[in-house]
């Protein structure tokens, strides 16, 4: 079914200066910050920032009130280089979004939720803006699922902790062919988008974990499968990371237990792989999928005989030929000697060929509990990091106190090039960062956050700026 174009009214009008006066302004909390606050409701959060082809800003956030569902009612903003409010587009009241990417055009995607007649279940919508963020077409993201696809894996453990399955059986098929998920997949993130030009890639967790390729018509050209169902998956905290090579193949990393990776082998015919008895709870599945999604090829990634790493929550992801490279933050166990305190996040990466061979897994450990909320590797290899750091957590995930908004640079070879770190009023962290042309570094996040038992949850949103890092 073809999608329409959209008649909704355009969106909310560019503000004039007196509705909004804000720039990005130095800040004292570390020199050379440039920020300033977005959104005025209970909580704010800011899941994505691109730069466009003119070098303009855009955002992505979540607003919600205090009792407000999550994640929150949409916002899609834009912003000069110097802050300045060019545009905004509330979503209605009933709409999230997810994730955002910005095409050579100028135009953007966005992949938003809608109600659906089960309140257990949103749609799934995506959405092309202009470059003035006027709606140019709309349409739900359709599948028509296979009977293969459809088989879902129920797991268990044998007497001596191997994996096994305990049964197969196969989803009901849908009604109809818009896409439905229910909230353990979207709440843990579970949708994911790349650009590939014009086109628009969605990784997302469906009928298992697929990846659709989508023109700039929101047409699905074809979609492939990489991960079967499973209930045992509601223990993956851990979002899909999508990328695209230079050659237009995809690739996409998601964490596999040894349960799930026996799911993988018996869907896909992989009996060949071995069973996974490594020290780590998670492996990093990759996988590459050619141009035209006919064929994927790939392997898992983990720390080898490091019997303390818990697990590499990967959230960035390059492809570079054959070369793959992993980041985000490792969970390492027995680090501390403390009741309720023995485990800490570091900073944590992992290169190698998808076709095989030896892993280069390093880690870097800063200030007590070091976490990427997301990270990018540059053209040359470089890794920059951002997220929070020197903030304290229990073993039981409860976040105890405030943390530091970080940006942590490395070059392909490990060594340290930037640091920088700035803490607002209360938790302070950046949830997503792009560069610019010049290599400045645009960054959203919150500041004057709440951890676990903060009495008082609300937060603030942010949008930033830091100059290209100078090396140490």
């Amino acid at each position: 079914m073809a999608c329409s174009d959209s008649n909704a009214p355009a969106p909310t009008p560019t503000p004039t200066p007196q509705q909004d006066t804000h720039t990005f302004a130095d800040e004292p909390w570390h020199p050379g910050v440039r920020l300033r606050r977005v959104g005025d409701a209970f909580a704010e959060h800011v899941p994505r920032v691109v730069v466009t082809p003119s070098g303009n800003i855009v955002a992505l956030r979540g607003s919600r009130a205090e009792k407000g569902e999550l994640p929150g009612v949409e916002v899609v903003e834009m912003v000069d280089p110097d802050g300045r409010m060019l545009g905004s587009m509330a979503g209605p009241p009933d709409r999230a979004g997810l994730d955002l990417v910005v095409h050579p055009s100028g135009e953007l995607t966005l992949i938003e939720l809608r109600p659906s007649a089960s309140k257990n279940e949103k749609e799934v919508w995506l959405r092309r803006l202009g470059a003035d963020l006027r709606t140019l077409r709309e349409a739900p993201l359709r599948d028509r699922p296979s009977e293969h696809e459809l088989l879902t894996y129920f797991l268990a453990t044998q007497p001596d902790g191997s994996p096994v399955i305990d049964k197969v059986e196969s989803r009901p098929a849908p009604a109809d062919d818009i896409v439905r998920i229910d909230f353990v997949k979207w709440a843990q993130g579970h949708v994911r988008l790349a650009a590939r030009g014009e086109e628009v890639l969605v990784g997302a967790w469906t009928y298992g974990t697929k990846v659709y390729a989508l023109g700039a018509d929101l047409e699905v050209r074809w979609s492939r499968q990489v991960m079967p169902e499973s209930p045992s998956t509601v223990t993956v905290f851990f979002p899909e990371v999508l990328t695209v090579d230079e050659a237009g193949r995809i690739g996409i990393a998601f964490p596999v237990s040894a349960p799930l990776l026996e799911a993988y082998k018996r869907h896909f015919g992989r009996e060949d792989i071995p069973p996974y008895k490594g020290p780590s709870y998670f492996q990093t599945m990759v996988r590459r999928i050619t141009a035209d999604g006919r064929k994927d090829t790939g392997r898992t990634f983990d720390y080898g005989d490091r019997a303390d790493i818990d697990y590499l929550d990967v959230v960035g992801m390059a492809l570079r030929g054959d070369e793959v490279t992993l980041c985000g933050s490792v969970r390492i166990k027995n680090k501390l000697h403390i009741p309720n305190q023995t485990e800490e996040h570091d900073l944590g990466w992992l290169h190698g060929n998808i076709e095989g061979g030896a892993v280069q897994a390093r880690a870097a450990d800063l200030l007590r509990q070091d976490y990427a909320h997301t990270c990018r590797v540059d053209a040359k290899g470089g890794l920059t990091f951002a997220g929070t750091n020197d903030f304290l957590q229990v073993d039981t995930n409860s976040w105890m106190e405030f943390g530091q908004a970080l940006v942590y640079a490395v070059d392909a070879e490990g060594k340290e090039t930037a640091r920088i770190t700035f803490r607002g009023p209360r938790h302070t962290e950046i949830t997503t960062f792009d560069w610019t042309k010049r290599g400045a570094v645009v960054f959203g996040g919150t500041f004057d956050g709440p951890v676990t038992h903060t009495e008082d949850q609300r937060s603030n949103g942010m949008l930033g700026v830091l100059p290209p890092p100078e090396p140490r």
